[in-house]
């Protein structure tokens, strides 16, 4: 059974279904993807317009039109929280008929438990609004991104990918802890492992950027709330020794495991994003996400090449990070 498959079983299990609002109602692929779910009993889709024309006929989920509606609920909320950095009451006005930043504040309204957004607008776009209005989440220093990666039966976490440009081993160790927890607590995966990529593996090859790595281990290789999941990190290790046993045993013979890592951390947004395009292009490999993680409340972004079942995907994916935050 896919992953896709396990978490939306996981939703239509649960004796709560979340609210998912999508900042670009208009496009078809959210308004199919909507439908589905909703009829599936998984998610209760709340759907954005900027205008009545853009409504398909008979539509019948809960949507809201923004130059129709009465929005002062909602630009109260976005005034009183940016006021303090200078946003005015008429600069409010004008932001929150921009759907992004409507979608951000319905969530803040607690109007809706989650948002996506991005099949139209950039993930800067999509993530700005997120980061002013909802913030991060009280024990995260930073919000950072991962794909799950998925292929017949092979089932595997990436990150960062999209956020985080260079980290410094600081936020690298953050970046790490965070993608093993989501792997763990979001998507399933019972037996985590963590491989710290480099180009390196355990003194192989000398750097700066391998010292970066080495020392993000060296700051959670004994991280508490991994151990009591049962999450192994190891680090810094190269994509071979990281994904193949025999070489793994010849390259880092002081590893305990016996298996390959199933979550993968990059140094630098260059090698994700290029790895994960490998992966996709050429390995065959399903990319769900990104998923943004380190958000007080769930905001995740669509890649503007999105289609249908990825807009489901990424719903199922939004969904169990609202349960995982209700437990």
């Amino acid at each position: 059974m896919s992953v896709i498959e396990i978490l939306k079983n996981k939703l239509q299990n649960s004796t709560y279904k979340p609210r998912i609002v999508f900042a670009e109602g208009w496009n078809p692929n959210i308004q199919s993807a909507a439908l589905e779910i909703k009829k599936n009993n998984t998610i209760d889709p709340y759907l954005i317009f900027r205008t009545r024309k853009e409504i398909p006929n008979n539509f019948t989920l809960r949507h809201i039109v923004i130059d129709e509606a009465d929005l002062s609920k909602y630009v109260n909320i976005l005034f009183e929280s940016r006021k303090a950095k200078g946003l005015t009451l008429d600069e409010a006005k004008k932001l929150i008929t921009q759907p992004n930043y409507l979608a951000t504040v319905i969530v803040k309204a607690n109007d809706a438990d989650g948002e996506i957004c991005g099949i139209d607008y950039t993930t800067k776009d999509t993530l700005k609004p997120a980061l002013q209005i909802i913030k991060t989440a009280p024990n995260a220093s930073l919000v950072t991104s991962a794909f799950i990666m998925e292929k017949n039966e092979e089932l595997y976490v990436f990150g960062d990918c999209a956020i985080n440009v260079y980290p410094n081993v600081q936020e690298l160790a953050s970046i790490a802890k965070m993608i093993a927890l989501f792997a763990h607590n979001t998507v399933g995966i019972k037996d985590v492992r963590v491989a710290l990529l480099s180009y390196s593996t355990v003194g192989s090859g000398a750097g700066e950027a391998v010292d970066k790595v080495r020392a993000a281990y060296e700051i959670i290789k004994n991280d508490q709330d991994l151990q009591l999941k049962g999450i192994q990190v190891f680090g810094e290790m190269q994509f071979d020794a990281a994904f193949v046993p025999s070489v793994m045993l010849k390259k880092a013979k002081n590893i305990a495991w016996t298996k390959a890592a199933n979550t993968f951390i990059f140094p630098n947004i260059d090698a994700g994003n290029i790895g994960y395009k490998i992966a996709q292009r050429m390995g065959n490999f399903h990319a769900i996400g990104p998923t943004l993680i380190g958000l007080a409340l769930p905001v995740n972004d669509l890649s503007r090449g999105a289609d249908k079942d990825d807009v489901i995907g990424l719903s199922y994916i939004t969904g169990n990070q609202v349960l995982s935050l209700k437990k």
